[in-house]
């Protein structure tokens, strides 16, 4: 078992796999994204140092770059509001990260990972989570506690389970309405922007 979670921080920043999709994907993304880019630094500085703007613009540094370890950590400090706005693109972000995974860990007589760690890791909601996302990418489980990354197992097909985000979305609301949470966030950035310097 390979130890600290560093190594494994290593292993989810890796570089994309060379697949002709992920590549086209990828590239579409970087397009768009380097186009949402070069408008935001034509912001006036006051706007530019807005801390929404600034937290969507490392998220999405993150994503860019492939550094999942990095993405869900910004993902778990997000305002309910602007992770409603990242939710469509977690399945992708978990898919990569466990495709990252599987290269880096997978040997032919298998090496295995507690699937409590992978819940932490990927933000899911729990073990059921964990091992349904494992099962659906053609890992096996050791018990009900272990992923096991055996060479050549690792499969993508169709669309990335999407989950249900609870850890990462729902769990933010904290029994709020939807409107008491959106008033409290704009109102945080409100004075956030009156503290910044101009």
């Amino acid at each position: 078992m390979l130890r600290g979670s560093r190594l494994f921080e290593g292993a989810l920043s890796a570089p994309h796999s060379n697949k002709a999709q992920e590549r086209a994907d990828g590239e579409r993304g970087r397009e768009s994204s380097v186009e949402a880019l070069h408008e935001v630094l034509q912001l006036p500085a006051a706007l530019r140092s807005c801390p929404a703007l600034r937290r969507a613009l490392a998220v999405d540094s993150a994503f860019r770059e492939g550094n999942t370890a990095r993405l869900f950590r910004l993902l778990r400090i997000l305002p309910y509001l602007q992770s409603c706005a990242v939710q469509c693109h977690i399945g992708r972000a978990r898919r990569g990260a466990l495709a990252r995974l599987a290269r880096a860990l997978s040997t032919p007589k298998g090496q295995t990972l507690p699937l409590g760690f992978m819940v932490h890791l990927l933000a899911l909601d729990g073990p059921e989570e964990a091992r349904d996302l494992c099962q659906a990418h053609g890992l096996p489980l050791d018990g009900q506690e272990r992923v096991v990354f055996l060479r050549g197992r690792y499969t993508e097909k169709g669309l990335p389970p999407a989950g249900t985000c609870s850890v990462l979305v729902a769990s933010k609301l904290g029994g709020r309405t939807l409107e008491e949470v959106a008033m409290a966030e704009e109102e945080d950035e409100g004075v956030a922007r009156l503290k910044s310097p101009a």
